[in-house]
């Protein structure tokens, strides 16, 4: 590889390719011999001297880029032919060429040009709107029938020969050959490089001629800043975290690494780029170090912890991280589970037996125990029970001494294995009735059983009347009522069946998350008012009941859910085109955090409200008619109802409507309607509805 054409491309390459090219600057003709460029050099300058003006020469050319280019012009021969690559060639001049040979070159020359000598910032500005990719896209095209052609490789050749040099040759020809398509794509990899939403110029790569062994080098050698920026940052926040500043160590993450994580990955994809899975992987190691660290501190599985975990699980990367995430959930879910077993029994207790024999049971336990971390939760116990404040929700206990994680859970495992095995003995004296009903949606909240409560069967729950058959957890059941969250609806009258089961079933699907329980496992089951109810109370205080139950309707036994949940704004795990209907679909108008894979609507993705960063908002479920002979034909009817939702929500420039039909379609009952999704042309994420 000849080492001199290399620098000389290497000095040419970037978004001013064209702008400092040595024939542009100096206004002569890529043919002009050495003796009018040594004139041409000399005239100039006595211009220049006296303030002269000189036709053929830019206003914004200093002396310091005239010197460079007839450096270029007058010096090394092979830096010359670079530059006469990207400069303009006219009409053939004695080498032999078809006039069409020339004329693509210059066209090819042109479109590149054109978008090259924008501001940088209005091509990032029209990138973003969708508007520059034709101009890339004709300057891609040009360039590559250009590479493409015979004659352009031999009149380079016959360059070679007419300026008879001897550091010229054949090489050189060759040289240009294996590195011009890099060259010409690092303009818009490096204007990529500094674009906030690199994505819409980094695809635009795949339309050039770059080979594509060649072409994630060239991304990771734009994104190589980036790389390090993000590699000094999570070295600054490893000794953060080492000093003990938690928070500080999770804000920064979010305001630092997690941005320059988004921009890193919209240039350098994660699933083409080792490197960027090694970043992104490492941003998830942090998080699961905070989360463990604030759970040793706090000693609660909830809150925070809950959601950095959640975070680390998102943003994993290797097997081994994923891992040691799930073995920590684990490890805290055994602890928080065994203690809230424990914490309902005495509960129970206190409701059978009353508050003196709950008091009394504590304190024996307290004796008996000589476990650190059980005697703080007892002795918290105790004195809410003594103040009158005793439920389901346990108070904090102070951060405990760090230990080793499985001796811990078997430690806290095996007391609360004792205390329900002294709970038994009172339950020898208590005998309660199991199979009683109780109405689960009161006329109010403080009606209803505290949860969780456990509801025996399916049929129970499903016959249109709220007073269901409760089983003590420990017993098989069919579902656990985990929360009663209220349905703030500004409506003045009844805003229909739809409309409140879709957002009754959001809210819980909410609440699942927030209690933890997995989305493979577990499907929200709702109540909601009716009507008559509606009407008559306060909307204000409408609510719904929320359970939780196996997405197969099996029955189960032990209490899955926690007594109290975190208030983590997460996300709600639900299909958008569920089987059972709109009426447990997303809400109208809520939106879908992540960018779907098309035709994975009935799968659980994460619905969020909109003032939360996004990639689509729900626009609407217009109905539609099957069956459909294949799924061409639900496509078609599909985006007929979404263009007709498209028109009545005015939707705002730079945004589109996606039609999205359920891929259970040719089923002997088939779907009745279809959903509509609004995002941006460039698919990337945005805050805020595109219509309230």
């Amino acid at each position: 590889m000849d080492e001199a054409v290399l620098t000389g491309l290497r000095e040419v390459a970037g978004p001013e390719l064209y702008r400092r090219n040595a024939f542009r600057v100096t206004g002569l003709a890529v043919d002009v011999d050495r003796p009018t460029a040594r004139r041409r050099q000399q005239r100039l300058a006595a211009a220049l001297k006296v303030g002269a003006d000189v036709d053929g020469l830019g206003s914004s050319v200093s002396p310091e880029q005239l010197r460079g280019a007839f450096d270029v012009l007058l010096g090394d021969p092979r830096r010359r032919l670079v530059h006469e690559v990207f400069g303009t060639w006219g009409a053939p001049n004695g080498c032999d060429c078809p006039t069409t040979t020339h004329a693509e070159h210059d066209r090819a020359v042109q479109a590149h040009a054109e978008v090259l000598d924008m501001a940088p910032g209005d091509v990032l500005a029209l990138a973003m709107d969708g508007r520059v990719d034709d101009r890339w896209a004709a300057a891609a095209a040009a360039w590559t029938k250009t590479l493409r052609s015979a004659t352009f490789w031999r009149h380079l050749h016959h360059r070679v020969e007419r300026l008879d040099d001897r550091q010229l040759d054949a090489s050189v020809v060759e040289s240009l050959r294996a590195e011009l398509p890099g060259v010409l794509v690092a303009p818009l990899l490096q204007l990529a490089a500094t674009a906030d939403y690199p994505a819409p110029l980094r695809k635009s790569l795949a339309d050039w001629p770059v080979p594509e062994r060649d072409r994630d080098r060239l991304v990771e050698e734009a994104a190589a800043a980036q790389y390090e920026k993000l590699e000094t940052i999570m070295g600054e926040l490893h000794r953060l975290l080492e000093s003990g500043d938690i928070e500080g160590t999770v804000a920064r993450l979010h305001a630092e690494a997690l941005p320059a994580l988004a921009r890193l990955e919209g240039l350098a994809p994660v699933d083409r780029h080792r490197r960027t899975s090694t970043a992104r992987n490492r941003i998830a190691v942090a998080l699961n170090n905070c989360a463990v660290a604030k759970q040793g501190k706090v000693g609660r599985y909830e809150g925070d912890v809950q959601t950095w975990l959640a975070e680390a699980e998102s943003l994993a990367t290797d097997p081994e991280t994923l891992r040691r995430i799930d073995e920590n959930r684990e490890g805290f879910l055994g602890e928080e589970r065994a203690i809230q077993e424990f914490r309902a029994r005495v509960y129970l207790l206190q409701r059978t037996h009353g508050r003196y024999a709950a008091l009394q049971f504590l304190r024996n336990i307290l004796s008996q125990s000589d476990d650190e971390a059980m005697t703080t939760v007892v002795r918290g116990m105790l004195a809410e029970l003594n103040a009158g404040e005793f439920s389901y929700r346990p108070a904090r206990r102070p951060a405990e001494e760090r230990q080793g994680r499985r001796r811990k859970i078997l430690r806290v495992v095996a007391v609360c294995a004792l205390l329900l095995v002294i709970y038994v003995l009172y339950q020898v004296f208590n005998n309660p009735d199991n199979g009683q009903r109780v109405d689960v949606h009161g006329q109010r909240v403080a009606d209803n059983p505290p949860a969780v409560a456990c509801v025996a069967d399916a049929d129970d729950w499903r016959d249109g009347d709220s007073a269901v058959g409760l089983v003590d957890c420990s017993q098989e059941h069919w579902a656990e009522v985990v929360a009663y969250v209220p349905l703030a609806v500004e409506a003045e009258e009844y805003p229909g069946v739809e409309a409140l089961s879709q957002l009754a079933t959001y809210l819980c699907a909410k609440k699942l998350a927030q209690f933890s329980l997995p989305a493979h496992t577990y499907d929200p089951e709702v109540i909601y008012p009716e009507q008559t109810d509606w009407e008559a109370q306060d909307p204000e205080a409408n609510y719904a009941t929320c359970a939780a139950r196996r997405s197969n309707d099996t029955r189960w036994d032990g209490q899955v859910a926690a007594a109290s949940s975190t208030d983590a704004q997460l996300a709600a795990l639900m299909p958008l085109t569920s089987r059972d209907g709109r009426l447990a679909n997303p809400p109208l108008g809520s939106c879908i955090e992540l960018a779907q894979p098309s035709g994975q609507w009935d799968v659980k993705m994460p619905i969020v409200t909109c003032d939360r960063p996004h990639w689509a908002q729900i626009l609407g479920y217009p109905p539609v008619t099957g069956p459909w002979p294949n799924e061409a034909a639900v496509e078609v009817s599909a985006k007929a109802a979404c263009s007709s939702v498209a028109n009545s929500s005015q939707i705002p420039d730079g945004y589109m409507v996606t039609a999205a039909w359920p891929p259970w379609w040719d089923e002997p009952i088939p779907p009745n309607y279809v959903a509509c999704l609004g995002h941006r042309v460039d698919y990337q994420p945005f805050s805020g509805g595109i219509w309230q």
